[in-house]
């Protein structure tokens, strides 16, 4: 068994999750700011100590929405990781890890999530939760007018009612790097069955 890794960037706070190859988790948040970028190795390297990069079956990633520079920073860092050490990486939706950490929580059937984009629009997603709790993607992340999103929240909360969720994303999220890490290991375990693995050539963050 080997170690994986995860990254959360898309906000002033970076997060790192890691489980070593004996299945502990360690996981650590810092509140960089504008400093990410000039931090993000140094802490890299000194949070997987004592492992090294060769010890790491695949990485994952926040893929954003989010801050434009630093989640453009963590996906290329992600990328470069995967590259060298020619192992699969993955990038999941900000919005869907937490989606999924709302589902871990309640027992909703639709999931709808929000993150402020500006004044005048948010960026959203909504998603279904299966019994096994994987989630099925309705709507994809997709940046809207307030009034947009707000007519289709109205919808949704009415034609499900008490089997509905709506989350609203807060402005750090480097805790959710635990969520991310979960999301790709399930992604990871249903590439193992056919033996194709994400590369980091197809790893685009998600701007808009």
């Amino acid at each position: 068994m080997k170690a994986t890794l995860a990254l959360h960037t898309t906000s002033p706070e970076l997060g790192i999750t890691l489980v070593d190859s004996q299945g502990k988790k360690k996981s650590q948040t810092w509140n960089l700011g504008r400093d990410l970028g000039r931090q993000l190795h140094l802490i890299l390297a000194d949070f997987i100590t004592p492992l090294t990069w060769q010890d790491f079956k695949f990485i994952a990633v926040a893929k954003g929405p989010g801050s434009f520079t630093s989640t453009r920073i963590g996906v290329v860092t992600a990328k470069t990781i995967a590259q060298q050490l020619n192992i699969p990486v993955y990038g999941v939706s900000t919005l869907k890890s937490l989606a999924w950490q709302e589902a871990q929580l309640k027992k909703s059937e639709i999931v709808l999530v929000q993150m402020r984009a500006n004044n005048d629009e948010v960026f959203g997603s909504i998603y279904k939760v299966k019994n096994n709790l994987n989630l099925c993607s309705v709507v994809d992340d997709k940046l809207y007018k307030n009034a947009q999103w707000e007519t289709m929240v109205k919808d949704y909360h009415k034609q499900y009612n008490k089997s509905y969720s709506l989350v609203v994303s807060e402005q750090n999220l480097g805790q959710n790097s635990e969520d991310i890490l979960s999301l790709a290991n399930i992604k990871y375990e249903q590439e193992m069955l056919n033996g194709v693995f994400s590369s980091w050539e197809n790893l685009m963050p998600f701007y808009q």
